[in-house]
């Protein structure tokens, strides 16, 4: 890519909280597409290793860390230089109706999906690791499933919902600073996280549900693209928004 097109990310580095695999992975290497370079958080340590090789340890690095622990949140932030961006992919997905919720799922759920965020931001924040111009940008990946109510998805919708409300606070607090802050709402992607799906639904009903994306259901790298474009010069005049990326699920019939 051009080193002077608005869209490249040439010069800039980001971090990609989850870029061990899924969506997280595929953001991680667009960026490297896009000229950028990238350092991958998330607890799987072998699969870091993986990215790196893949991208080559001039354009990758990574660091070990659990971001539901404060400690690995407070150790990962001191390890990180000045950055460019930051996005957030991590994440679970457990499926429980409510009649079987208990208050150690919510915990986990919101540790994992919302917590973290939230946390490891304030960190970010709090030591100046982002680069406050209007040329650094947080992309945090949430979930359309905060705006329709999927059965079983009560937690996971609220901790997606959670993070959707706080973007929008945080974008206010870090305009000032020239931080811009938006968030994605994917419908159904082909993740390994997606196919749990599988578990609770038949066949039938997955199939009846694919249809009903007039593009089909969405891969990790239309994800990523979008990102991309967030993170880079392009969106420098874009905050605080949320963009539902469905296939025309919710908006073709």
């Amino acid at each position: 890519m051009d080193q002077n097109s608005p869209f490249s990310l040439s010069g800039k580095i980001f971090v990609v909280a989850g870029a061990s695999s899924g969506i997280g992975l595929s953001i991680a290497k667009a960026v490297v597409q896009c000229g950028g370079k990238v350092i991958g958080i998330a607890r799987r340590e072998e699969k870091l290793r993986e990215m790196v090789a893949e991208l080559g340890e001039g354009n990758a690095s990574y660091i070990k860390a659990d971001l539901t622990k404060d400690e690995d949140i407070q150790r990962a932030v001191d390890m990180l230089p000045e950055i460019n961006g930051y996005v957030h992919a991590a994440g679970i997905l457990l499926h429980q109706p409510l009649k079987f919720i208990k208050r150690e799922l919510l915990d986990q759920v919101m540790n994992a999906n919302y917590y973290s965020a939230v946390l490891t931001l304030s960190e970010l924040v709090k030591r100046k690791k982002i680069r406050r111009n209007l040329y650094s940008s947080i992309v945090l990946i949430s979930s359309i499933s905060n705006q329709v109510g999927s059965k079983s998805l009560l937690a996971y919708s609220s901790s997606k919902g959670a993070m959707s409300a706080a973007a929008r606070v945080i974008a206010s607090e870090l305009a000032i600073q020239k931080i811009r802050v938006n968030t994605l709402e994917p419908a159904m992607v082909m993740t390994d996280i997606a196919a749990q799906a599988s578990e609770v639904h038949s066949a039938e009903a997955l199939a009846k549900d694919a249809a009903a994306y007039p593009f089909g259901y969405g891969l990790p790298e239309d994800i990523a693209y979008c990102t991309v474009f967030l993170l880079s010069d392009a969106s420098k005049w874009i905050t605080a928004q949320t963009l539902t990326l469905d296939g025309g699920w919710r908006t073709i019939v």
